[in-house]
């Protein structure tokens, strides 16, 4: 048995219960667990065995979770491959990773350094051919997943999950949610966000209904899913929290929702308050990393006591304020937070890539500062790092500017964030020319090479860009420079 098997289970147990709805799609659990087995079984039978690692680049539907479920049940490693990012970048993190085969959508195959596989009608036939995979792995310690992220130096920093770790992250999950009975989850999240893959998992563990709906959803259409699929739990990003504040009015906007949890990045006080008041009672905010789990979540009933706070822990993660030489602070001294338990992940090494600065000595440093209270509350009050956190995405300025300044035109480049109007942070650019600079080139030049979320909002084009003592470009100079144009 491994995270999947409990999932399975539910097909014999309850075998005519929904566990997917995408669109006039509806998978009960005892149809899922067939195609996860057959599924399984077609893998095995293009080769691969237990500890092989597949790739998954895919549109958010069902076809994406089978495949999940699948990969995982045989006992291979999922490494999901955004299938909106630039060919490029799919194709350098499925070699950095030894991907042996990608899982691709049927009209489009980037080019990779493996064996490719379209989930076309051909596959649909043949999947339906195989014969249940009967020879199953039995290890919870085996790796499940693995997740990228990125540093403020621009490159990759992956970690490895095991179904051990999944699990107890979705135990420590449920008991921060507090939900009982059976519910109907509405996926929003992309599947290649560790977050969207384990809510799928955490849902279908529980034999829920997973409601397939899509990511980058805009707030009218998520109002109208969330009412015609009768969803009862949503986890959005603070993006979308905002296009829903603008939407609504004086009566909750979504009160028939059991718990609608916002995640990926944090929202101010002021937007809490509004969302607890305007959009559900039952509003809250969830904390935690794609090498952590869910660790914290503000609960609807703390919003107003504590709404500067990220929440209180769940009981198997431990929280640590540190100093500089990773000394345990007092309660309410800022500092390091660091974390541990057995959600956390491992640092895993990839091809010509560092090792996974965050982790040392059984910790993980996620790069925030903060503070402790008496009660356990986590407050947020800084990054060590230079992060822009945009629609959840976790976007390094080092990784914007090497893209820019491969421009022939770009002398030299800066990239910050900055807080625009609707409290969302904007990647903002700062172009120096050799030559005159051509915007709109620059904008293809972007469009070419950076995932959507990683092209600046504003580029700016200046004849030189401030530097400190030393020689370093002054990015608190550049962020002042904002403040004051307004």
């Amino acid at each position: 048995m491994n995270l999947i098997q409990p999932i399975l289970n539910h097909g014999k147990t309850r075998p005519h219960a929904p566990a997917l709805i995408d669109g006039d799609r509806e998978i009960r659990y005892g149809e899922l667990a067939g195609l996860v087995l057959r599924t399984a079984s077609y893998l095995a039978g293009l080769g691969i065995v237990p500890g092989d690692r597949v790739g998954l680049c895919l549109k958010d539907g069902w076809e994406h979770v089978v495949a999940l479920l699948a990969v995982a049940r045989m006992g291979a490693v999922i490494v999901p491959l955004n299938w909106r990012a630039a060919r490029t970048e799919t194709s350098e993190l499925a070699m950095a990773l030894s991907v042996k085969l990608a899982l691709v959508e049927r009209e489009s195959a980037p080019a990779l350094d493996c064996a490719v596989v379209p989930m076309d009608a051909r596959w649909h036939r043949s999947v339906a051919e195989c014969e249940p995979l009967s020879t199953l792995p039995d290890d919870w310690h085996a790796a499940l997943d693995i997740a990228a992220t990125s540093g403020s130096t621009g490159a990759p920093k992956f970690s490895l999950a095991t179904h051990l770790h999944n699990y107890c992250g979705a135990a420590g999950w449920i008991e921060l949610m507090a939900i009982s009975g059976r519910h109907r989850y509405l996926s929003t999240l992309p599947l290649h966000f560790a977050g969207g893959r384990r809510a799928v998992y955490l849902h279908l563990l529980r034999g829920d209904c997973v409601l397939l709906y899509g990511s980058l959803v805009n707030g009218p259409d998520f109002i109208e899913a969330a009412a015609r699929l009768s969803a009862t739990v949503a986890i959005v990003v603070p993006s979308l929290v905002r296009d829903l504040l603008a939407a609504a009015g004086d009566e909750p906007l979504l009160p028939d929702l059991a718990i609608l949890m916002s995640g990926g990045a944090r929202l101010f006080a002021e937007e809490k308050r509004a969302a607890l008041r305007k959009l559900s009672p039952n509003f809250c905010e969830g904390y935690g990393t794609s090498e952590t789990n869910t660790i914290s979540l503000l609960r609807s009933v703390d919003m107003d006591s504590h709404p500067d706070s990220v929440g209180q822990p769940h009981s198997l993660a431990e929280v640590q304020v540190v100093d500089e030489d990773d000394r345990p602070l007092p309660i309410g001294q800022s500092g390091k937070l660091r974390l541990r338990g057995p959600s956390l992940a491992s640092p895993l090494a990839a091809l010509g890539q560092p090792i996974h600065p965050g982790f040392r000595a059984g910790w993980y440093y996620p790069g925030e500062i903060a503070a402790l209270d008496d009660h356990g509350y986590i407050y947020l009050t800084g990054r060590t790092s230079e992060l822009i956190i945009r629609h959840g995405a976790k976007i390094p300025p080092a990784e914007v500017e090497a893209v820019l300044q491969q421009h022939p035109d770009v002398l030299e480049c800066a990239v910050i964030g900055h807080r625009a109007a609707n409290n969302e942070e904007e990647v903002i650019a700062f172009l120096v020319g050799r030559r005159p600079l051509d915007l709109a080139a620059i904008i293809a030049h972007c469009r070419t090479y950076l995932a959507p979320a990683k092209r600046p909002q504003r580029i700016h084009f200046v004849p030189a860009l401030p530097k400190n003592a030393s020689g370093k470009i002054d990015k608190m100079a550049l962020a002042k420079q904002l403040a004051d144009s307004g």
